[in-house]
């Protein structure tokens, strides 16, 4: 299973085809596919690493910075020192913004810290887990639920293991074979722990047969599917069904042995493990020993050291049980030599990575530092620019309350002396009326009395019969030109007390309805007098018909209907 999801990782790239409605994370996605199928070619990756370093310099965008960085994952991916900063420094210059580069970087170094530290690559691909989400289509959300099913399968905790293979089975796609037969695969192997054989043995025929059901495979698929039919034989082998056993095991060993590829060596090797183990409890020695020789064989060329103490442990016990102590005496001091070999290995790869880590944690430490630093010199700055803000504020709002009392009391003081003002200008009024009053009503006075001798000089007249008719009329001239004397003066000052009353109110009738003509603003003004039609005649020198057709248009230019008051309404004007 561990090989299986180190080729998913490879060929996880492979299935970034898909297309996102954003634009650059589609982007990211492109350079996978051009990338995929020379990705062990570093010279063709050089090219297209090269490439986005000068859109880099034409565009100066972070999309090229970030698809620059991407490439070196290609280019190191055999090589966890060196790819895992180059990781880390993609996913801070990244800092979130496409989903895609988050994802993959956190799913490659969850691969990359499944051994060496389980708990952080739970982390890892967690958080690739919730940026697939993020993403509108999850084309990859199977192949993270397939890796965190395997980091509970690596903890013996299988029944989680069990439910992260079944979501990522349901999660896809039907032309998926690989991936689907890979599930079934995966659930043997958790039920085989969990020592339910039977279930073991059917979900990995299923798995079989799924790819055993498609037309033509590719290589890949071919490769697992033999790996399936070791497993199987190893579950017929365990439950004592030998006969199937071997012919499984048979089939995956010389499909192997065939492959000269240095992938293949493990796969080999524990192929020749399985059927050494079979031929020894069937007791096919001649069997077992071609078995030993082919190990013998490979053994030199085998690079990885892991393998190499594989295939001496199956010679080492191959030499145990014929007691072939000289042989075994060698092959053991081997196995010692290669033990320490692996041991400094992991040691070094351990200590390589712990430094990597370190360095990251120092960094983190350090960015998280001088963040908080910078946090609080922004927190001190802008303390002091609110202050600052606050004194000005306060200094302004200070002026203006000053300047808007000093305005009130100048106000007030102009309000107070125009009041006096006005009161000394009333009480000059009052004064002048009273005086004009007096004055009307000595006129009245005298005019009255005009008007009795008047009256009583017609009387006379009447009465007598001898009287001089020219004396009587000089002597009612000069009492009529009195008469009109009188009037005349109390005219003159009811005219000029009034005038600026009437043209007031004839400049708000003209603006309020500027139809009205001079002649119709004239006869407005007496009938606001409420003076009849007939006494308007006689002053106007007309007919009392005529001032009616005047009253009736007024009323009518004025929006008034027959029956209202016209008197009424002018003299709310």
């Amino acid at each position: 299973m561990k090989f299986f999801l180190y080729s998913i990782f490879s060929l996880f790239l492979i299935t970034c085809s898909s297309k996102t409605e954003k634009s650059d994370n589609d982007y990211f996605y492109r350079i996978t596919e051009e990338l995929t199928p020379i990705s062990r070619d570093s010279v063709e990756i050089i090219k297209i690493k090269n490439r986005e370093f000068e859109k880099l310099k034409k565009n100066r965008e972070k999309k090229y910075a970030l698809s620059y960085e991407y490439v070196n994952l290609f280019l190191y991916q055999d090589n966890d020192i060196k790819q895992i900063p180059f990781v880390y420094r993609l996913l801070n210059k990244n800092n979130d913004e496409y989903p895609f580069i988050s994802m993959t970087s956190n799913f490659g170094l969850a691969l990359k810290f499944e051994n060496t530290s389980p708990k952080l690559a739970m982390q890892f691909i967690d958080a690739a887990i919730k940026y697939d989400e993020k993403m509108e289509e999850r084309y990859y959300i199977g192949h993270l639920y397939h890796a965190k099913g395997r980091f509970y399968y690596n903890k013996k905790d299988y029944r989680p293991a069990l439910n992260y293979f079944g979501k990522a089975l349901k999660s896809f796609k039907q032309d998926e074979v690989l991936y689907i037969a890979s599930m079934h695969n995966n659930f043997g192997l958790t039920y085989d722990k969990m020592n339910n054989i039977r279930k073991a043995i059917s979900e990995t025929e299923t798995g079989i047969r799924i790819l055993e059901n498609k037309k033509k495979l590719r290589d890949n698929e071919s490769d697992f599917l033999y790996s399936m039919k070791g497993i199987l034989g190893y579950y017929y082998f365990k439950n004592k069904n030998y006969k199937e056993s071997e012919k499984l095991l048979l089939q995956e060993f010389e499909y192997h042995k065939d492959k000269d590829e240095d992938d293949t060596e493990r796969e080999s090797v524990n192929s020749a493990r399985k059927l050494s183990d079979l031929y020894s409890v069937t007791d096919q020695n001649d069997q077992r020993k071609k078995i030993i020789e082919y190990l013998l064989t490979i053994e030199p060329g085998i690079k990885k050291t892991y393998n190499k103490i594989v295939a001496n442990e199956v010679i080492q016990k191959y030499y145990t049980d014929h007691q072939d102590f000289l042989k075994l005496k060698n092959t053991s001091e081997k196995l010692v030599t290669l033990n320490h070999v692996f041991d400094d290995e992991n040691r070094k790869s351990i200590q390589e990575i712990t430094n990597v880590l370190y360095n990251r944690q120092i960094k983190n430490i350090n960015d998280r530092h001088d963040y908080e630093m910078n946090a609080e010199k922004s927190k001190n700055f802008l303390w002091i620019i609110i202050s600052v803000l606050a004194f000005v504020i306060f200094i302004i709002i200070l002026f203006m309350l000053r300047s808007r009392n000093e305005k009130e009391k100048i106000i007030t003081e102009k309000q107070r002396q125009l009041l006096e003002n006005n009161k000394k200008i009333l009480e000059q009024d009052i004064k002048f009326q009273e005086e004009k009053i007096k004055n009307l009503h000595q006129n009245l006075n005298l005019k009255m009395e005009t008007e009795k001798m008047f009256r009583e000089n017609l009387i006379k007249i009447k009465k007598s019969k001898n009287i001089d008719a020219e004396q009587v009329l000089k002597d009612l001239l000069l009492k009529v030109n009195n008469l009109m004397q009188i009037d005349k003066r109390n005219h003159h000052e009811t005219i000029n007390e009034s005038s600026i009353e009437s043209s007031i109110f004839l400049k708000k009738l003209a603006d309020r309805f500027p139809t009205l003509t001079n002649k119709e603003l004239k006869l407005c003004v007496y009938f606001r007098m409420n003076l009849s039609s007939k006494e308007i005649s006689s002053l106007e020198d007309s007919t009392t018909g005529t001032m009616r057709v005047y009253k009736t248009k007024i009323k009518s230019k004025l929006n008034l209907k027959r029956e209202d008051d016209l008197v009424a309404f002018l003299s709310k004007l």
